[in-house]
């Protein structure tokens, strides 16, 4: 067996902002986690809630793990679903984070165990696996894709204003985050209220040409609001044509995770790894992996062409965390 693991913060200069986590129990199980970026300012432990979040998840992996979540290791999604639920008893906020997405600690998880006999995989949330260098099972959201329609419009108006690529993230991230009906006086420069009107237009006009499956009154109601505003009425709701998982501390509806199980024969690589990496790896490990990072960053460093995204890298801060985590068997 070999393995090869790798994490990074979205900040190089600062690693202890990094919220992936990896957890190894050799011969047993692997797992990815990413912690959610926090958005109002809250803190556990005196950590930021996204990593106080992945550190949770993996540490209840590690101690709490055991034959029968070897054996079906969606289990693990209802345990730590109630390990986040007590953080809230304690901290007596669960009625807050109930009605609050912001309120709440939240992780994704990409998880993997293997027997001799079967590997088995489960997918919260929108890190991914891939197996044996060519399948690769993700989440694709149709979310993510409407709130990164709103900052790459958003990031080619603010271009034609300003080579600062400092400023030109700001203001397109601001629009992704809190979409285009946000207070005017807060938009940062060099976008104005008028520019809104125009980047709800085109982006409406995007989705319905790429999703046209989706409600437009759905669509509409996220551009608005944006990530902040209009993302958490989606999560772990299975009934919302956007809806995702998420491990939050509150039930995970079955029909949004994904489980499969594979013979361990038929198996020789399994590779998790968080939505920092944009491309695979043309080959398995970290090096590999490393190397199409950097072609990524090369090719399309603010996330507005190849790979359009809610975020995109600076020169100060790439445009999220990555981890790898890969196992040849």
């Amino acid at each position: 067996m070999l393995i090869e693991a790798f994490s990074a913060a979205r900040d190089p200069a600062d690693d202890t902002t990094n919220e992936d986590m990896l957890v190894v129990l050799p011969g047993r199980a692997y797992a990815v986690i990413d912690g959610v970026t926090d958005r109002a300012g809250l803190r556990y432990e005196g950590l930021l809630s996204g990593r106080y979040a992945a550190r949770l998840v993996a540490r209840e992996l590690e101690r709490g793990f055991d034959e029968a979540m070897l054996r079906a290791p969606v289990q693990a999604v209802g345990r730590l679903t109630a390990a986040m639920a007590r953080v809230y008893v304690a901290k007596g906020n669960v009625d807050a984070a109930r009605l609050d997405w912001s309120q709440r600690i939240a992780s994704t998880l990409a998880l993997a165990t293997t027997d001799e006999t079967t590997v088995r995989i489960v997918l919260v949330g929108d890190s991914g696996v891939r197996l044996n260098g060519g399948e690769v099972i993700r989440a694709d959201k149709d979310l993510d894709r409407i709130t990164a329609l709103l900052r790459v419009h958003s990031w080619h108006l603010a271009a034609a204003r300003t080579q600062d690529p400092v400023e030109r993230e700001r203001a397109a991230r601001a629009v992704a985050l809190y979409g285009t009906e946000q207070d005017a006086a807060v938009l940062p420069a060099p976008l104005t209220p008028a520019d809104l009107v125009g980047v709800h237009a085109a982006a409406l006009a995007d989705c319905a040409r790429a999703m046209p499956g989706l409600p437009a009154d759905v669509v509409n109601a996220v551009l608005a609001r944006g990530i902040v505003g209009g993302q958490g009425e989606h999560e772990n709701n299975p009934d919302s044509p956007l809806g995702y998982s998420c491990l939050d501390g509150f039930p995970v509806p079955p029909k949004l995770i994904r489980v499969l199980e594979r013979p361990r024969a038929e198996i020789a690589t399994i590779e998790l790894f968080s939505d920092g990496y944009f491309e695979p790896g043309r080959g398995f490990g970290v090096a590999a992996w490393e190397a199409a990072f950097r072609e990524v960053e090369r090719t399309d460093a603010e996330k507005v062409r190849t790979y359009p995204n809610a975020k995109g890298s600076t020169p100060q801060a790439f445009a999220d965390d990555r981890s790898y985590l890969g196992v040849r068997l």
